[in-house]
């Protein structure tokens, strides 16, 4: 069956209606009608259940790792839907059994506790990446790595890899190395156009960082606002393409799609545009391997304000599955060091 766990949040139950019996209702809030306002949802799951006192001694004797209520008690409301037993609705578990019940479900809150789901980034060793959804428990992370996790956040992202801590020591098989992030090359405005431009005449993209200064704006902003990331796939780089233009978004994603080339002052902004502090390209080339990874891992977000994993936003995902897509063979070079060789699965079952 499917059910779905209410309890009272002690912060709206005004009445003390936490834990009383059925019976008392009337006396404590004056009406014998459930106020479903002061309930928060707190778990929705199937169950192996076939009945309520089943869920009852589940939700006690047996609690599920993901559910972070406390043991099912008396006020707690149980919605039952897809029973063979057990007709569909709300129940209330009062001192002796459950009372089927009228509860407007639309009224309440939803816990921070409810067991929730992580769309994380799976990379298997000699597979493309992929995202999934686990349960946000500690059992559904170590049983993905297959053993004890351990939290290594190498980027400057806020995300963290998730892996087996004793996946070299158990032989696992290697998976992905980590490398150092890119060294930032500063270069003139006019060197960065020439390397975009000469990056297209070769058929291929890439990408720079264009910081302005303060005080070509009225009110101040970070230099992560002041930056703009610029493709080199633009108009204004491309041979015979008809047309001036420059398409920028801002590093922190607050001003996106801008038209570059209006705004600059070495473009067509003027004496009064934005003028330029600095502009650079990251040296993809210049990266040190840090780490090996050995072993299922799998990637998420881990906002510094935050003590718990989130779900990996689409643009990060997009990134990281990039960044990963390629499965890597290892093997020493002549000098003896470590080198890491992508290749693309040849066998289906491992294709996108």
């Amino acid at each position: 069956m499917k059910i779905t766990i209410y309890q009272i949040n002690s912060d709206r139950d005004i009445n003390n209606m936490l834990f009383q019996a059925y019976d008392r209702l009337e006396k404590f809030q004056g009406s014998s009608e459930i106020d479903s306002h002061i309930y928060d949802k707190i778990y929705e799951k199937d169950v192996s259940c076939e009945s309520l006192e089943g869920v009852y001694q589940m939700f006690n004797l047996n609690r599920p790792s993901d559910f972070k209520g406390h043991s099912l008690s008396v006020s707690d409301v149980v919605k039952v839907a897809e029973s063979e037993k057990v007709a569909d609705g709300f129940y209330f578990c009062d001192s002796f059994g459950f009372k089927k019940i009228d509860f407007n479900s639309d009224k309440c809150q939803v816990s921070d506790r409810i067991n929730q789901q992580l769309k994380v980034l799976l990379v298997e060793p000699n597979k493309y990446p992929k995202v999934v959804e686990i349960d946000d428990t500690l059992e559904a992370m170590q049983e993905l790595v297959g053993g004890q996790i351990e939290e290594y956040m190498p980027f400057e992202d806020e995300v963290a890899i998730i892996c087996n801590e004793e996946g070299k020591i158990r032989g696992l098989p290697l998976n992905r190395a980590i490398y150092s992030e890119p060294e930032n090359v500063e270069l003139p405005y006019s060197e960065m156009k020439a390397l975009f431009r000469q990056a297209e005449k070769e058929g291929r993209h890439t990408v720079g960082y264009i910081v302005f200064t303060e005080d070509s704006f009225d009110k101040p902003y970070t230099e992560e606002e002041r930056t703009y990331v610029v493709s080199s796939n633009n108009k204004a780089f491309i041979e015979g393409m008809g047309g001036y233009s420059i398409y920028a978004s801002s590093l922190d994603g607050s001003d996106t799609c801008v038209r570059l080339e209006r705004y600059m002052s070495v473009e067509h902004g003027g004496k009064d545009g934005w003028k330029i502090e600095k502009c650079y390209v990251k040296d993809e080339n210049n990266k040190e391997m840090i780490e090996i990874l050995a072993g299922n891992f799998f990637i998420c977000y881990a906002p510094i304000e935050s003590e718990s994993f989130k779900s990996l936003p689409p643009e990060l995902s997009k990134k990281y599955e990039e960044k990963f897509k390629y499965p890597e063979r290892f093997f020493r070079d002549l000098k003896g060091q470590i080198v890491a060789q992508p290749f693309k699965p040849k066998c289906k079952d491992y294709e996108r």
